[in-house]
């Protein structure tokens, strides 16, 4: 073999072990990253009218390019409960958060807190194996997770509100405690109202509510009232997200955000004044109630496309960051909402009435695009272990979608089981909490 012939031969060896051993690399679950944002209340009844109207065009472009499902949730749809099961692979029988609140002696109302946790969460699992998380505002994650990573629990959002002198208070909402003093600032850049809606793009619902009832009184919908704080709260979540996910490594990332489902509750109040009567009389069954539907609903997809614009260039900010060749997105919400007699909502609905799809979509190296069918909250952790090639819980209720990836991975089992840990009762937690879900119109 002369030189000439000699070099090409090695030169097609050294490509095809190149080419293999890359096939390998994208195929080893060891050096992915999955990164799941979360976006209470949103759907595709509400975001496909945009779509189809030209709106929002980096969604359209996920949705084209993406697998993407219509997320099945479960009743009742509360938000603590699936996002716990989406966290967990779990019923909620199985994970132990059973609705917002329960009744101690005496009839008093309690918050479903971490404590009443039955099993590990998807973190927590992913610490047995060395992986490094981080997780922020999941619900029902006050004390954080003493992670191999960092933790800010759904009480941090709340410095954004408090006075500087009670600060110290939320130092436990934050692992390890000393990242609060570099996270603490964010709250501070989000207390002014008028400069989060600015930035957001969110309009000023409450003079939009005044259009409609101008001689009505926005105090009397708590949930619009409360409106002005509880954005700030995502707007601060949004801070810190950024932050840590630019400057902190991580295997698995998570956050999310309530803004979607907070509008949702109140935008019934921004269009025509005789919505809710008319809902009252409508036989959902027939014909012309569909139609009706329809156009309720694209009315509603209208005064929500600030929302989902916010939520879109968060999304875009993510996926664009350049290095997350190998990283897995895993967008999603936990419900939808539907026209109902008593109104618009996800939750205490008529019994002939299944609970409102949430949207998923997942973007990845080797994900296949299109719809995917009979996709479930509790099919999210399965798909993610699967994806890290590690052990599915034997006692999860869901399912490895692998129909989505072009990867071969054996699926394996073990029993995950919780570590608890000692916990302090936080009443300022608890008071705070009872007070959102009150206003939200979740419990009287």
């Amino acid at each position: 073999m002369n030189r000439l012939k000699y070099f090409n031969f090695m030169l097609v060896i050294i490509v095809v072990f190149g080419l293999l051993s890359c096939g390998k690399q994208a195929d080893s679950g060891k050096n992915i990253r999955v990164v799941i944002l979360g976006f209470d209340g949103a759907s595709w009844a509400t975001i496909d009218p945009l779509l189809k109207s030209g709106k929002l065009p980096f969604l359209k472009q996920l949705k084209e390019e993406c697998a993407w499902a219509n997320f099945k949730t479960f009743k009742p749809a509360k938000s603590n409960v699936v996002w716990t099961s989406i966290a967990s692979g779990k019923s909620m029988l199985k994970h132990g958060i059973l609705d917002f609140v329960y009744l101690k002696k005496k009839g008093i109302k309690v918050p479903f807190l971490k404590s009443n946790r039955l099993t590990p969460m998807i973190w927590q699992i992913l610490d047995l194996y060395k992986k490094r998380s981080i997780v922020l505002n999941w619900w029902v994650s006050h004390p954080p997770d003493k992670i191999n990573g960092i933790m800010v629990s759904d009480h941090f959002r709340k410095i954004t509100t408090v006075r500087p002198q009670f600060l110290h208070e939320y130092r436990s909402s934050v692992h390890p405690e000393d990242y609060f003093d570099t996270l603490k600032k964010f709250g501070e850049l989000n207390r002014k109202y008028i400069q989060v809606l600015k930035r957001t793009g969110i309009p000023e619902y409450i003079s939009m509510y005044y259009q409609v009832h101008p001689r009505g009184n926005h105090r009397e919908v708590p949930v619009l009232s409360l409106f002005p704080r509880l954005l700030k709260y995502d707007a601060t979540i949004e801070s810190v997200s950024d932050y840590l996910y630019t400057h902190e490594p991580f295997n698995f990332f998570a956050t999310y955000f309530r803004f979607p489902d907070i509008i949702q509750h109140f935008v019934i109040e921004l269009m025509e004044e005789d919505l809710k009567d008319r809902l009252k009389i409508v036989d959902f069954q027939s014909p012309e109630a569909k139609i009706f539907v329809q156009e309720t609903t694209k009315k509603i997809a209208h005064l929500l496309e600030p929302a989902y614009t916010y939520m879109e260039k968060i999304i875009k900010k993510y996926i664009s960051k350049p290095g997350h060749e190998n990283t897995y997105f895993f967008i999603m919400s936990d419900h939808g909402f539907s026209l109902i007699p008593e109104g618009y909502n996800h939750y205490h609905l008529p019994e002939s009435f299944d609970p409102p799809d949430g949207f998923l979509l997942i973007k990845g190296p080797a994900v296949r695009k299109g719809e995917i069918k009979n996709v479930s909250i509790y099919d999210i952790v399965p798909t993610i272990l699967n994806l890290y090639d590690l052990p599915v819980g034997k006692e999860m209720d869901g399912r490895v979608l692998r129909e989505v990836f072009n990867l071969k991975r054996k699926t394996k089992y073990r029993l995950y089981r919780l570590k608890k840990e000692k916990l302090v009762d936080d009443k300022r937690y608890n008071r705070e909490s009872l007070e959102e879900l009150k206003a939200m119109g979740y419990i009287d």
